[in-house]
């Protein structure tokens, strides 16, 4: 008898359940004399197992796998059955590519690797509309990813209004208790939610990114980024409106630019928070000019001179407020270096006249 007579053998013995279990823990930990190829099938049957020993064993002897030995294995035309069973235990992303693009894998290898695909296996399952359209749920678990891109999310909604007749527009809400507390109308909310012409914005445009730091942050941060990641813009314009300070603080870093508008628009947004977007050296100088010529904002003297002194609110801003401010706060604005040149100049002529005149 050659030997892989007898790795097919003690496999059919394993699922008779003649196998002593001590033969068992060896083979669920690789350890038997066969050829690692032969081993493979006698591992993913221990997947299956409800010995959660065994189980746990053949789990961790995969992981540890060589790559392409797997990656031959996946393309020698193994069941269903097997790829999903290793879908839901391998993480090599060049596997878990060969896992999607093999011709058996069923609806269940699909979903399962869509939950959790990285950003190359996102596209390649987006992209093959045949098997979409035979598995819609690829969609539902595509979106149920919390690393899906934009530009997935994108050719999702595509996918669904093309093949499956569905388009859902963005219709903003407001209940009367959360516009109290942002001290409007409903109306009023409705007007100026409005204003950010939502309709306009084309297909390419209904996504954006937020920037996600990649240290100091706690799971429960990171879980509240991801979810914002994955709203839309309209979604996140809301969301901005009148959504917390915590959620106002993630979404000023959109790169979308009505989505940051929309924060420093917020009814809710306080104070020290236009303080900090204003001397916000890494602010975009839009948004810096949205605060310097808002009624609102442009009054108050922290917020002024916050503006003033932050080299990338744009000149001809800065210049406007120039005049209202201290006269202490203009001589040392003229010396600043990090300002551009006509602002410094201007501060320091506008002082010499100030102490000229008393």
């Amino acid at each position: 008898m050659n030997e892989e007579n007898r790795a097919e053998i003690f496999l059919a013995d394993i699922h008779a359940g003649k196998t002593p279990r001590d033969m068992q823990i060896l083979a669920s930990k690789g350890l038997l004399p066969y050829l690692q190829e032969q081993v493979l099938p006698i591992l993913i049957a221990f997947l299956e197992n409800p010995d959660e020993e065994l189980k746990s064993n053949a789990r961790r002897t995969l992981k540890n796998y060589p790559v392409p030995l797997l990656r031959s294995y996946i393309a020698s035309g193994i069941g269903s059955g097997e790829l999903d069973a290793l879908a839901d235990v391998l993480t090599d992303p060049e596997l878990l590519e060969s896992l999607a693009l093999a011709k058996s894998a069923g609806e269940a290898t699909l979903i399962r690797l869509s939950r959790r695909a990285h950003e190359r296996l996102q596209e390649i399952l987006v992209t093959n509309q045949e098997r979409i359209l035979a598995c819609p749920g690829i969609l539902e678990a595509l979106e149920s990813n919390p690393a899906l891109t934009p530009n997935v999310r994108r050719r999702i909604l595509e996918i669904r209004e093309e093949f499956f007749g569905e388009k859902k527009p963005f219709t903003p809400s407001i209940t009367p208790e959360e516009a109290s507390d942002m001290g409007i109308t409903p109306q009023e909310y409705m007007d100026l939610f409005e204003s950010f012409h939502i309709e306009n914005l084309s297909a390419d445009q209904l996504f954006s990114t937020i920037e996600i730091p990649t240290e100091g942050i706690s799971e429960e941060q990171l879980t509240l980024l991801q979810r914002y990641f994955k709203m839309t813009v309209p979604e996140k314009i809301q969301l901005a409106l009148k959504g917390s300070q915590e959620a106002r603080g993630i979404l000023i870093t959109d790169s979308a630019k009505l989505v940051r508008e929309a924060v420093v628009a917020s009814p809710k947004i306080t104070e020290p928070e236009i303080l900090h977007i204003a001397s916000n050296r890494a602010m975009d100088e839009e948004i810096l000019r949205h605060i310097g010529t808002s009624r609102q904002w442009a009054r108050k003297y922290a917020v002024i001179k916050h503006l003033a002194f932050n080299p990338k609110t744009p000149v001809g801003v800065t210049l406007g407020l120039l005049a209202r401010l201290m006269k202490k706060d203009l001589k040392e604005l003229g010396g600043e270096k990090n300002v551009p040149d006509p602002v410094r100049q201007a501060s320091h002529r506008l002082y010499l006249v100030r102490v000229q005149t008393g």
